[in-house]
């Protein structure tokens, strides 16, 4: 008998060992991926060889002038060339262009779906970007590189829609800054919607027109307060809207920014208060508020970017 389960054991242990050999034989092949069909160890041979098969992909691209690619190049402590994300991303954009707008291909169609898995594996903004995110991207390289492919007029209203959707296409983590030899130097920075305080602007007016409401109806009809409030609200919205856009205030948006120069937070104002000023500007003038830096801040509404100058 012991000499049975012995035997048993073993050939337990072999039928084992069998099945795991099968599977690591199969499963590579067989296992779905959401990074373009590839199993998990065919994804973890393509990451090991990426640095082997797109370096071909910038060599190919090497060969046009007009690219800014080669920057990005680089070669590791082992002499390889190895290709950084930024590459890859400036690579998918033209190849879009060149598809899109010269009406040719850049790389073949294989290179082609290997540099999107790449660029997804890696966690690109760029494959999460809309069309009209791309167009705007690639109409700025173009123009960069004195190529334009759409009028200032059709690249401003882009910027502008886009900017208006908070979109990372048009917004900068740092401020881009230029020496003008009128201005001297010019930093520009991005500026965003101070969503909290353009909501209290209508508080006063809200606050005001409940209760005014709200006395009319108790003694007009005897309506309870919060009865009142309830079929009062289309009014008091009205009102408050009416209050605040056109009596209290003219045109009210209040804006964050960092200086350009220091990184110091602010806010700018856009509009008018109880008709002081008579008009509405889009461009606002103003200071740091930091008094060691007191550089001269230009805010326009309509580009939503501000400009230091020193």
């Amino acid at each position: 008998r012991g000499k049975t389960k012995t035997m048993k054991g073993a050939v337990v242990l072999l039928v084992v060992l069998a099945s795991a050999q099968l599977a690591a034989a199969f499963v590579p092949h067989l296992a779905p991926s959401s990074f373009g069909g590839r199993g998990l160890h065919a994804r973890a041979a393509t990451s090991v060889h990426r640095n082997v098969r797109l370096p071909a992909i910038m060599q190919l691209k090497a060969a046009d002038t007009n690219t800014a690619l080669s920057e990005f190049s680089g070669v590791d402590a082992s002499g390889n060339q190895v290709t950084s994300l930024n590459a890859k991303e400036n690579l998918y954009l033209d190849c879009c262009a060149a598809f899109n707008v010269d009406g040719k291909t850049a790389i073949s169609d294989e290179e082609y779906e290997q540099l999107k898995t790449d660029l997804t594996f890696e966690g690109s903004k760029v494959m999460l970007m809309s069309r009209e995110e791309i167009k705007f991207m690639v109409a700025a390289r173009r123009y960069r590189e004195g190529r334009p492919i759409m009028s200032n007029e059709e690249f401003d209203g882009l910027r502008k829609k886009l900017k208006a959707r908070n979109s990372p296409a048009v917004l900068h983590d740092e401020p881009r800054c230029q020496v003008d030899s009128a201005d001297g130097k010019v930093c520009k920075s991005d500026l965003y919607p101070d969503d909290g305080k353009n909501a209290l602007l209508y508080a006063p007016a809200a606050v005001l027109t409940a209760l005014l409401f709200n006395e009319g109806a108790f003694w007009l009809k005897g309506w309870d307060p919060i009865l009142s409030l309830v079929l009062g609200s289309p009014f008091i919205i009205a009102a408050t809207y009416i209050l605040t856009n056109y009596i209290y205030f003219q045109n009210p948006y209040i804006t964050k920014l960092s200086c350009p120069d220091c990184g110091t937070p602010q806010n700018v104002y856009f509009g008018d208060i109880l008709f002081v000023n008579g008009k509405v500007q889009p461009v606002v003038t103003t200071q740091c508020v930091n008094k060691a830096c007191g550089a001269t801040l230009e805010a326009d509404r309509e580009k939503m970017v501000v400009v230091s100058k020193k």
